[in-house]
């Protein structure tokens, strides 16, 4: 990095990659911010700005002492280690020791007290809940959301039916019972301990929402182009299981997007606005790979102007959009990916999304870490001037 590269990054302001510091008053404050760095998105900490981005720099003594002392903190002060890169910057006469961190594959670190930090936009903050430790060890493949048991849960809550057709179409043979069955579920990580885990739950449950009521899927159709209009056109929750609930959003769609003739008969239904094979898609990966351990809905919006999918939990191990729009991809949910790959139209080889923008090029990824959530956003055609479909208020019964 050079001094204009540290200008430009400094008139930025503070964000979740970037943090000034004057100086480093302790290790366990140094020790919190490297931790938060690694356990999030990684970033830069630059050692010799103030809070307002003022260039202080840090004297000859003060820069050994300090590139010292990140050393020794990175090396011992964490668990595990970290090795983060440094270099002096020489901006305006003065020195800025730039510290960077990248995202760590072995989160969730550790400081000497046992804390562990994570960074907030601007600054950093321990983690209290189990929710979000869970999900730091899913970051580093320690623990998967799909193989874990679902509380409340027995083998009484599969559908039967649902699972002895699986069986009879991928295995050529019938359902088990007693201890092989008990086996076989486990084999095929359905069912642990007696319980069904999340993904048998979510493939083979009579009702997966009577255990998990946030693993609804909700839709609604605005006349607008805003999500606090107050009227909409359609709103419907979609339970039950993933192929169930993949049915149900296209069933939506189909009834909330425009057909074009296309120069098709006067009698066909005419083709969608946007084809049909990009939601089948995205949806698919709205249901498979979005983080399950984030107690919130996938959410379809339907706007007069775009599409939104809405999934919780941003892109895992610092994957980013450049890359799945080349096909790359990183198994959040296995269990889910393996069944999707015979139960959905899903490959399970990273070529939804080109497949997606092949279809229809006009489509926006957002990984919005402020909110913790992935979204794709589908441009709409301009639609034709015609009179409005009449609206319900939201406030409606």
């Amino acid at each position: 990095m050079d001094a204009i590269e540290l200008l430009e990054l400094v008139s930025l302001g503070e964000t979740s990659t970037v943090q000034f510091k004057r100086t480093v008053d302790t290790p366990d404050q140094l020790a919190a911010e490297l931790c938060a760095f690694a356990n999030t998105s990684g970033g830069r900490l630059l050692i010799g700005v103030e809070n307002d981005g003022t260039i202080g720099g840090l004297d000859p003594q003060t820069l050994r002492k300090v590139s010292s002392l990140v050393a020794d903190v990175a090396s011992n002060s964490i668990r595990e280690p970290l090795y983060p890169l440094a270099e002096v910057v020489r901006v305006e006469g003065k020195n800025v020791l730039v510290v960077m961190v990248t995202e760590s594959e072995s989160k969730p670190h550790f400081d000497r007290q046992g804390a562990i930090w994570v960074k907030t936009i601007s600054d950093k903050r321990r983690v209290t809940s189990r929710e979000e430790l869970r999900r730091l060890f899913q970051d580093s493949h320690f623990l998967y959301a799909d193989e874990q048991p679902v509380n409340r849960t027995n083998l009484a809550d599969l559908d039967r039916p649902l699972l002895e057709e699986f069986l009879r179409k991928e295995y050529a043979r019938s359902l088990p019972e007693g201890e092989e069955l008990a086996t076989l579920l486990n084999n095929l990580n359905v069912a642990r301990g007696g319980n069904l885990t999340l993904a048998g739950l979510l493939f083979f449950g009579r009702a997966p929402q009577q255990f998990r009521p946030e693993l609804v899927l909700k839709a609604v159709a605005f006349r607008g182009n805003s999500v606090t209009d107050s009227h909409y056109l359609d709103s419907e929750d979609f339970a039950g299981t993933l192929p169930g609930q993949l049915a149900q959003v296209l069933s939506f769609l189909r009834r909330n997007l425009r057909k074009i003739q296309n120069g098709k008969s006067f009698n066909t239904e005419g083709d969608w606005e946007v084809p049909r094979e990009v939601f089948e898609e995205l949806v698919v990966n709205l249901l498979v790979h979005r983080n399950y351990f984030i107690t919130a809905s996938s959410k379809v919006f339907v706007f007069a102007n775009r599409i939104e999918l809405h999934s919780p939990g941003t892109l895992p191990n610092a994957l980013t959009i450049e890359q799945i729009k080349l096909g790359s991809s990183i198994s959040r949910n296995p269990v889910l990916v393996n069944l999707a790959s015979k139960l959905l139209p899903y490959r399970g080889i990273g070529s939804g999304v080109r497949r997606a923008l092949e279809f229809h090029p006009g489509i926006e990824f957002v990984n919005d870490l402020e909110t913790n959530s992935f979204r794709a956003v589908i441009a709409r055609p301009p639609q034709p001037s015609t009179v409005p479909p009449s609206s319900r208020s939201l406030t409606d019964t």
